[in-house]
């Protein structure tokens, strides 16, 4: 019954979601006008808005005038509608688990799941989102990449997906002797996370100005920065920042609080803050040494500013199995179509999305047939 209705729910989210496929490239609102005939201006009316039935009644065409409607609303309602009632299986099938502090606090189990189906699957829509835009338009908005960035670690926080390949921050909480007896080390656990952070960020504030001249200098004519690329870049650096910075801030106040639930909350907090400083910092820097390499222009930084909030659920370990799982369906996939099509640009950021699922569903179990052993204890 929870997969049925999550079914039924997500191809209603498809419908919405195509919307924002159309619209959020063009720079136009997702909420007004209502939707519309995009030959005759018709207003679409509620009834004929309802997911799948509708296009099928209809044959994919407007009520009034008759022209077509493309293939790709139907696909997306039914895609969508799938992938969400996959996701509320994982979920209610114990492969996707809630964070532990439910249980502290009492919250019936039903209402942790609940909690859990919903945050991954907007993690879910995200990558759904960004990835069709991406491959029609060769850009992810702003809009998705910089809102999330700000969600992100707070709903990485319902779930453990960050914490399940084997090296987890909130191992930093607890310290036990050799008589096995538990010590909580708050401000230990605080100095390491807001330590690394405060490093992550002051070297990327210092590298903007090195950006700017490997962008402007070993980039093809063709493929330099504009003023407007390097305000973007510094726009979008400085976002990335007061986002983590308010991360933190709210990090230090849950250790302050020190109470066992707001301990665990902390505990995941920081776990999905260093995951997303993981995930900008594999392909910023990857774009910077791989620019000076190829004298071209390595890595888009829409990939970069997508791939920081999916670092908030996958933790630091599990983005490096992102990003490899990215560029080996790249290579395989990628590389043949490059060939294919000639074109001059391959959107990386479906990759990553692809590899960001491969990485939850399959990463654990290869992390712990790779090192096995490994992290135990860190």
């Amino acid at each position: 019954m929870v997969v049925f209705i999550a079914a039924l729910f997500g191809a209603f989210v498809g419908s919405f979601l195509n919307v924002c496929v159309h619209r959020l490239p063009r720079n136009e609102s997702v909420v007004h006008p209502p939707s519309r005939c995009y030959s005759c201006g018709a207003r679409v009316r509620w009834y004929d808005n309802l997911p799948v039935i509708a296009y099928l009644i209809l044959r994919g065409k407007c009520r009034w005038c008759g022209a077509g409607f493309s293939p790709r609303y139907l696909i997306m309602e039914v895609v969508v509608s799938v992938l969400t009632a996959l996701t509320a299986w994982a979920v209610v099938s114990g492969f996707i688990v809630p964070a532990p502090w439910f249980a502290l606090a009492g919250v019936p189990e039903w209402m942790a799941q609940a909690a859990t189906v919903a945050v991954m699957c907007a993690l879910v829509w995200f990558l759904t989102v960004s990835t069709l835009i991406d491959l029609e338009h060769l850009i992810i908005p702003d809009e998705l990449t910089k809102s999330f960035q700000l969600v992100a670690p707070l709903l990485a926080m319902i779930t453990v997906t960050n914490a399940a390949f084997g090296w987890d921050a909130r191992g930093w909480l607890v310290q036990r002797d050799l008589f096995d007896v538990v010590t909580m080390q708050p401000s230990l656990f605080l100095y390491r996370v807001l330590g690394i952070a405060g490093i992550a960020l002051v070297m990327l504030l210092l590298t903007v100005p090195l950006a700017k001249w490997i962008y402007s200098s070993f980039c093809p004519e063709g493929e330099r920065w504009r003023p407007e690329d390097h305000r973007g870049f510094r726009v979008g650096v400085l976002w990335f920042a007061a986002v983590t910075a308010l991360t933190s801030f709210f990090l230090m106040l849950l250790v302050m609080a020190g109470t066992p639930i707001t301990l665990s909350l902390a505990g995941g907090l920081g776990q999905a803050l260093l995951g997303s400083l993981a995930g900008w910092w594999s392909l910023y820097a990857v774009g910077l040494l791989g620019t000076m390499a190829f004298r071209r222009n390595a890595m888009g930084f829409g990939d970069v500013k997508f791939l920081a909030p999916i670092g908030a659920f996958l933790g630091p370990v599990g983005v490096m199995y992102a990003f490899l799982g990215a560029a080996t369906v790249g290579a395989v996939v990628g590389l043949p179509m490059y060939v294919l099509t000639k074109r001059s640009q391959i959107p990386f950021g479906p990759y990553l999305a692809l590899g960001s699922v491969l990485a939850l569903a399959f990463g654990p179990q290869v992390h712990q047939w790779l090192f096995a052993g490994f992290f135990h204890g860190m």
